[in-house]
């Protein structure tokens, strides 16, 4: 048998079934990877590229304030917790925003909401982890729930067009959690342009704001952030917990390659299958390789 021969039976039996199970690894990887598409900005608690005014009695941050000069308001009448208060930058903190807020913004809907109203319209009251698209703008009435499933790295992504405003008292809450939730899910308020938070109103996750993000009277952010890239933000007696670095429900997506796509990160189940594919792969080659 030449030499030629044999090299071709092996590439066939051999080298060209792993290479194609390598390639389907390989998609996985530079997402399975991937801790939080925050980047630079999950330190933060609240990060504004411009000024940022705090008014009322007293607010409370846990995390990093982020802001552009010095701190306008009424005066000392806020506290941080697990954090400092640190100037933000073009490079890397707006870069990593314009990032995120690009690569959430490109992500496929996977249920169209322009129209409905959060917490209150049919079909829009309880919400499954996927993709909301609101063409321009989004309201937040009543309670709005999040059902996790009990999915491992659930994920809410809202891409709302232009401002997004929860009422008065309004709220979000979460229902069939899995394990971990708080590090490993996800939920992104993409919102194009103004955000105001009602008062006493309660949000999750966090709010990546194109423009300025205002807080009403008493109204909270638990478990994420309110980040703009540069412009400014302003509150009244708050509370905002990120929690800590990789968590605060910012986990659950990353950045495919060095650009804006982003995508799921796999659940714990996709890599069993693909682990059991590679160990089925294996075993054919070595008993291919075994003498008859």
């Amino acid at each position: 048998m030449s030499i030629q021969l044999i090299s071709s039976r092996l590439l066939k039996r051999h080298i060209l079934p792993l290479g194609v199970l390598l390639g389907f690894a390989s998609a996985f990887i530079p997402v399975a990877h991937a801790q939080t598409i925050l980047g630079s900005m999950d330190s933060y608690g609240l990060m504004a590229g411009g000024t940022v005014t705090i008014n009322g009695l007293s607010t409370t941050i846990n995390g990093d304030l982020g802001k552009i000069g010095a701190i306008a308001g009424a005066g000392s009448n806020y506290t941080i917790t697990n954090g400092a208060e640190v100037t933000t930058s073009a490079t890397p903190n707006q870069a990593d925003f314009t990032r995120a807020f690009t690569g959430l913004a490109g992500m496929t809907p996977t249920a169209d909401l322009t129209g409905k109203i959060l917490g209150t319209t049919a079909g829009a009251t309880v919400l499954t982890p996927g993709i909301y698209k609101f063409d321009a703008t989004a309201q937040l009435t009543g309670v709005l729930t999040l059902d996790a499933q009990n999915q491992s790295n659930a994920v809410w992504v809202f891409q709302i067009g232009s401002t997004f405003d929860t009422a008065a008292g309004s709220s979000v809450v979460f229902t069939n959690l899995a394990a971990n939730s708080v590090v490993n899910d996800g939920i992104f308020w993409r919102v194009g342009t103004t955000t105001f938070l009602g008062a006493n109103s309660v949000l999750v996750g966090n709010i990546l704001g194109g423009t300025t993000i205002n807080f009403g009277a008493g109204a909270a952010i638990n478990y994420g952030r309110a980040l703009t890239g540069s412009n400014t933000m302003t509150l009244d007696s708050n509370t905002i917990d990120f929690v800590g670095s990789n968590s605060g429900y910012s986990g659950g997506l990353g950045f495919v390659d060095s650009g804006t796509t982003i995508a799921p990160i796999p659940e714990p189940s996709t890599y069993a299958l693909l682990a059991g594919c590679m160990t089925l792969a294996f075993v054919v080659i070595r008993r291919r390789r075994m003498p008859r």
